[in-house]
């Protein structure tokens, strides 16, 4: 039992005398060692060297492993430091994410301003010759950025904000550019939009080895002359002709298909029931679906039973695992290759109507398959059916693209090999960036007819 307390004598007035409370004791100082950021005044020499060891090794990891896979525990290792001494540079990995992409988006805005006059005369394209070679060189540099903030921006909620801000703001300052060069033709920020993920996605073909035996100079040469006729189709054939280099021009080689038997939907679904051959198609759609949304890599079996609508035993009935399922959407996404790059052979390239019609077919397989065509361009997998489809597939349809750009005379020199490489970027980047960094996004209508507009000017304007 808790004793009484002494009773004190009475004040003057009868009241109880009162103490004073007994003074608090002082708030304990939690002491922390200060953090070293980019704007630490005690970051010194020694902390600015140990936090560029860090940047450097989190970009060769994710160049190796990409940046999903990579842990902060794997970046401190490779930097020879302790987790608790990269947490005083930085919150996480994402944070060293963003000072990487701030440095390449630093030295593209500063190759940005100082393109000169842009136009269609000698100077004007020297001087978009030279900003797209000086493109290439920050690509080469900073080559692991470009190929993961795409995957980046496309699957992490996070982190999409940030790429796709800077993204818009270069693209408003190219705009710019075109406006006071007096492109017309099309809306100059959906130009300059598209214009920049087509240079993206070219350089991002040339750094998975997507590129047959087109060196890197002549592709930026193939770039540049492209980029020139679609902002300016009046170009003179002599601005054009003493940065073409005259040689033997070869279409892409497609190796022989890779065996792939037993793994198609036909074959899976060929022996079962019908109703089980409706839940393996119910499946393949959701991945499909779940591998466009989120990426391949953040997308669980669990993700993709919730989206079909089944329970997780029933996925386990017809696939081993994810990557089981992977597979047989890239045999399906093959053959719908195939098949478009057959039916570009037969289509008048002519006709804006007949072409139109194909464009607005491979958009719509782009939206089906988007997850595993990313995954076959930015070489994510390591299994040897994937990758092998990936290049069959993809081979297939530069090889259609190269007959048809080569069957017109133009009259410059064309190599079908660059030109199908451009035009593949064209179609598999542009659709989605211009539903991504425009703001309205454009409706499926007005990217077919940006697609067309750009063909046009850009491969078919100078015809013999």
């Amino acid at each position: 039992m808790r004793p009484p307390s002494p009773r004190q004598p009475p004040t003057a007035d009868g009241r109880a005398a009162r103490h004073p409370p007994a003074a608090l004791p002082e708030p304990v100082q939690v002491v922390r060692r200060s953090s070293y950021g980019p704007t630490s005044p005690e970051v010194g020499s020694r902390g600015a060297t140990t936090r560029r060891r860090i940047g450097d090794a989190a970009l060769r990891l994710f160049d190796e492993h990409g940046f999903h896979r990579t842990s902060v525990e794997a970046i401190a290792r490779a930097a020879g430091v302790s987790r608790a001494t990269l947490y005083q540079y930085f919150l996480g990995k994402e944070e060293i994410f963003h000072e990487l992409m701030d440095e390449c988006a630093a030295a593209l805005v500063r190759v940005a301003r100082r393109i000169g006059e842009l136009g269609p005369t000698d100077i004007g394209f020297d001087n978009l010759h030279w900003w797209l070679g000086e493109w290439s060189w920050v690509f080469d540099k900073y080559r692991t950025m470009f190929v993961q903030w795409s995957t980046v921006a496309t699957t992490d909620t996070e982190m999409r904000p940030e790429v796709l801000r800077f993204v818009g703001t270069y693209n408003q300052r190219m705009a710019a550019r075109l406006k006071a060069a007096d492109f017309s033709g099309a809306e100059p920020v959906h130009a300059a939009t598209a214009m920049t993920a087509l240079v993206h996605r070219l350089h991002l073909f040339r750094h998975t080895g997507r590129v047959y035996e087109v060196e890197g100079s002549e592709l930026t040469t193939a770039l540049s002359v492209f980029t020139q006729l679609v902002l300016f189709p009046g170009t003179p054939t002599p601005v054009l002709l003493p940065f073409l280099p005259a040689g033997a021009l070869t279409l892409p080689e497609v190796p022989p298909p890779p065996p792939c038997a037993g793994l198609s939907l036909g074959e899976r679904t060929q022996e079962v029931s019908p109703r089980a051959a409706h839940t393996v198609r119910r499946l393949a759609e959701a991945a499909a679906r779940q591998f466009a949304a989120k990426g391949c890599h953040r997308t669980s079996v669990d993700d993709i039973v919730a989206a079909a609508g089944l329970a997780r035993g029933t996925f386990y009935k017809y696939f081993h695992e994810k990557q089981d399922l992977l597979r047989t959407l890239c045999v399906e996404a093959t053959a719908h290759t195939v098949r478009l790059s057959a039916r570009l052979l037969d289509t008048d390239i002519g006709d804006d109507e007949a072409l139109g019609h194909w464009l607005r077919d491979f958009v719509r397989f782009l939206d089906t398959y988007r997850g595993v065509l990313d995954v076959w361009t930015e070489r994510l997998a390591e299994d040897e059916v994937i990758v092998s489809l990936g290049v069959y597939a993809q081979s297939v349809l530069d090889s259609s693209l190269a007959r048809v750009l080569s069957s017109v005379n133009r009259d410059y020199p064309f190599d079908p090999s660059a030109g199908a490489l451009l035009l593949r970027a064209l179609l598999t980047r542009v659709p989605e960036a211009m539903r991504e960094e425009t703001d309205p996004p454009l409706d499926e209508e007005r990217i077919i007819a940006l697609l067309l507009f750009s063909i046009r000017r850009g491969f078919f304007s100078h015809l013999t």
